[in-house]
């Protein structure tokens, strides 16, 4: 089945906005999710399962080698980047945890997913970079927009801190800068866009 790789990353306030992203998102979309969320390492579980509760899409956290499916959001575990790999396997995409060192102070970071979804999807990868501090992700979903994925932003309005989002957008990595209550409609179109 074809379908396409969704990656969002957040800081400060991204729990709140993945929280209204996923709720409000199509269930059905021909669409596998991976999420990078700063998180303090004993809440990344209680963010899955907080999450998992207030949407129809299956969520856990991310296992190495899990292959991709549409309908399921795979969150970073503390202490790993997580990214997609091209795998030999039927399976198409798989999950690649790496124990490589921190990348502007996070591991996980946005920077490795977006690179990575840039390398083994290219125009079939979709990059939203959401409310945090600092610059986390900037450069990664460059390569995906240079790679021909569909790249958004969330604006500064809504967003609690617009570090990241600015960041991205000042670089040219992001396509639209929209409204949190926009992302939803919009990440449905880049999905579903040929």
């Amino acid at each position: 089945m074809k379908f396409k790789v969704v990656a969002l990353a957040a800081s400060t306030g991204g729990p709140q906005a993945l929280t209204y992203i996923f709720r409000h998102l199509p269930v059905h979309l021909p669409a596998a999710y991976l999420i990078v969320q700063h998180l303090p390492p004993s809440f990344t579980r209680y963010f899955a399962d907080g999450l998992a509760k207030k949407t129809s899409i299956e969520v856990q956290v991310a296992t190495d080698g899990l292959p991709l499916r549409p309908g399921l959001a795979l969150i970073a575990p503390s202490g790993a980047h997580l990214m997609v790999q091209s795998a030999a396997s039927k399976h198409g995409w798989c999950v690649l945890l790496s124990q490589e060192p921190a990348v502007g102070g996070h591991r996980p970071s946005a920077d490795p997913l977006f690179s990575s979804v840039a390398l083994a999807c290219s125009k079939m990868g979709v990059g939203v970079i959401l409310t945090g501090m600092g610059s986390d992700g900037a450069n990664g979903l460059l390569q995906l927009r240079r790679a021909g994925g569909i790249t958004l932003g969330q604006d500064a309005a809504s967003s609690i801190v617009f570090g990241m989002p600015r960041a991205a957008y000042e670089r040219g990595a992001v396509q639209k800068l929209l409204p949190l209550s926009a992302l939803p409609s919009a990440i449905a179109e880049a999905v579903l866009a040929p």
